[in-house]
């Protein structure tokens, strides 16, 4: 392998890490819901909310008050979804589809707004990267390392927060109790709408972060159609991942380091066409779906609408 190939390959991770990143955000937010029980079909558009609402406010608040009003967008979607379904009655795939919509129809909306009067284009403040000299000096692996987004290694320790978190804590373990047997939770005083509900607004606050991560992580700068369903490949992730974590952060990568072979071959660098690595990724998603789709590992009641007794 020639120096040339070496630094290639260096590019290729260490663009699918930072690509892995609003993918990941919004897989570990689902995780969480669908452990409880529920599904978020909502989590493309509230990307598309959360990524507009970065970069809007990101022009006159700074990064860190765009990362947290893209969280506190996703997390007032989410709880939109949880009042129509589990308040209202409404199904779970209609409402999801519905504020998926409406989250990706308001954000179009405000950008036009935006667009029209010119500030669209302003320089924005992106969220900082996190250059360590014991990362960057180490041979092959430093420049992969080295260099990526704050929000990245966020990411990181969140992932690795919510792995023991869910499995063996209280808050974890009432949670699998409401995803697997919402009814005999109930029973035994655990109040099943609040944590279901609870569950939706902490994944749409994820999700919001995760269009965030894309704008003000490494675009700085927002158009119609950036997130490129990637929150439909999120929930892909979900279930390659077996409603893990660590399965989620590596089902995005798989997704990721594909992408970023997609932007290489832009640059001239491979030799396929352009638009067969632009397909790859979501071929190369369903493929692995397929192939991991032996087993239920799912909440035994993902999905499945709950009314408490009376």
């Amino acid at each position: 392998m020639t120096l040339e190939d070496i630094a290639f390959w260096q590019a290729v991770l260490a663009g699918a890490i930072r690509l892995a990143t609003p993918i990941a955000l919004a897989a570990l937010g689902e995780t969480i819901v669908e452990r409880g029980g529920t599904i978020n079909l909502g989590i493309d558009g509230i990307m598309i909310g959360g990524a507009f609402t970065a970069i809007f406010v990101a022009g006159f608040g700074g990064w860190g008050a765009a990362l947290l009003a893209a969280a506190l967008v996703g997390a007032v979607f989410g709880v939109l979804i949880a009042l129509s379904v589990l308040r209202g009655g409404a199904n779970q795939i209609v409402a999801g589809i519905a504020v998926s919509l409406l989250a990706a129809g308001l954000a179009t909306y405000f950008y036009q707004l935006w667009d029209g009067l010119g500030l669209s284009h302003a320089a924005v403040d992106l969220v900082p990267v996190i250059d360590i000299p014991a990362l960057r000096d180490l041979a092959i692996v430093g420049p992969i390392l080295s260099g990526q987004s704050l929000l990245t290694w966020a990411t990181l320790a969140m992932v690795v927060v919510a792995v023991p978190m869910l499995r063996r804590s209280r808050p974890g373990l009432i949670l699998k109790a409401v995803g697997d047997e919402p009814a005999a939770a109930a029973l035994r005083g655990i109040d099943v709408i609040r944590v279901r509900t609870l569950a939706l607004a902490i994944g749409g606050a994820l999700a919001g972060l995760g269009g965030a991560a894309i704008t003000i992580g490494y675009l700085g700068a927002y158009t119609d159609g950036l997130v490129a369903g990637r929150g439909y490949v999120a929930l892909a992730v979900v279930i390659i991942g077996r409603w893990s974590p660590l399965g989620a952060i590596a089902g995005a990568l798989v997704f990721a380091l594909f992408d970023s072979l997609a932007l290489q071959a832009q640059g001239g660098q491979l030799a396929l066409p352009v638009e067969a690595y632009m397909a790859l990724p979501y071929l190369m998603t369903l493929v692995v779906l397929v192939l991991t789709a032996r087993g239920n590992l799912a909440p035994r009641a993902l999905g499945a609408p709950y009314r408490p007794e009376r």
